[in-house]
């Protein structure tokens, strides 16, 4: 059963591969932007489970999440005739589609572990797609300042998606190079992430020219975007208050929107029991609990990226979810 229970990210992995074989490259955004968000619909707001996947296969799925990229930018260095730009700036978006809706996941998960062959993983794919300081922040950062006004990934009520991203992108970037600064050594990790980011660019450009650097950039763009919806929904509207001496409150489960639904949940590898990864992130993806007391999502993660990118739509639906000190 445990590769049953990966069967769904490595399909979504691989589509990007599979559409160009068959000729259908735009089939990893039909997978995320439609099948996912309808079985999310129609099938996972009804269905539990409980997967259980061990330590090796999101390592496992990671390793094909990076591979993936590599091997259609050998493709298109090899092929005879140069591939048209539509198209490599198509497989670009795939392949980011799946960095940003599963390869982000897995580096979320791995880079929390104290293995150094998971935290490599995790920082492999992000400065893949330009991203390398994002575990900087995120665990040193945003779980500390979660649902509080200066956390860059926590979003405003009265922010859209849109106004949110200039805000967290910056914040996130000077979050990590500061907290950076404090570690000893000569070198800030910020910046040496960013410069394998820039290697990484570099020798895909010298490989494959133009089109080697325009996959990069495609590629980064729309996983930067997903992690970016993941990271605006999960926090949304939701706000710790200060006590007398100025201290927050506790993170709680009424900080954190939970999404109980068994499409995300397989797909994500749990991460959309968001909650309880914030009250006790000890744990790994096999052991988080969804959160009844939390605010819940309408629908898994799939779908409310969708609802992210209409703001006015967004609103109409999450306002009345929000809890009743939120919404007053």
């Amino acid at each position: 059963m445990l590769w049953g229970y990966t069967l769904l990210p490595i399909l979504f992995t691989a589509s990007p591969t599979l559409g160009l074989l068959w000729g259908q490259p735009g089939l990893t955004g039909l997978l995320g932007f439609l099948v996912l968000p309808l079985l999310e619909w129609a099938w996972g707001r009804r269905a539990t489970v409980r997967p259980h996947w061990g330590v090796h296969a999101p390592r496992l799925v990671m390793v094909l999440v990076l591979l993936q990229p590599m091997a259609l930018l050998a493709w298109a260095t090899g092929a005879s005739e140069a591939p048209p730009l539509w198209k490599v700036v198509l497989l670009g978006t795939a392949c980011g589609s799946v960095a940003g809706g599963v390869g982000i996941v897995l580096a979320h998960e791995l880079g929390h572990r104290r293995s150094a062959l998971d935290r490599t993983l995790a920082r492999a794919l992000l400065c893949l797609v330009g991203w390398g300081h994002y575990l900087i922040e995120h665990n040193r950062g945003h779980h500390r300042h979660a649902a509080l006004w200066h956390d860059p990934a926590s979003a405003r009520r009265e922010e859209s998606l849109w106004g949110f991203l200039p805000r967290y992108w910056v914040g996130v970037w000077q979050g990590a190079v500061s907290l950076a600064r404090t570690q000893h050594g000569p070198v800030n990790e910020a910046w040496a992430l960013a410069a394998l980011t820039a290697a990484l660019w570099g020798s895909a450009w010298a490989l494959a020219g133009t089109a080697g650097l325009v996959f990069c950039l495609a590629q980064a763009a729309v996983a930067q975007l997903l992690v970016a919806c993941v990271d605006y929904m999960e926090h949304w509207g939701l706000q710790r208050r200060l006590g007398t001496d100025g201290r927050p409150e506790r993170l709680g489960a009424a900080h954190v929107w939970d999404c109980r639904n068994a499409v995300s949940d397989l797909m994500l590898f749990n991460l959309p029991r968001h909650a309880h990864h914030h009250m006790e992130p000890w744990h790994t993806a096999d052991g988080l609990r969804h959160t009844p007391l939390s605010p819940q999502m309408p629908t898994g993660y799939a779908g409310m990226v969708l609802l992210t990118l209409v703001p006015p739509l967004f609103r109409r639906v999450m306002e009345p979810r929000l809890p009743a000190p939120a919404r007053a």
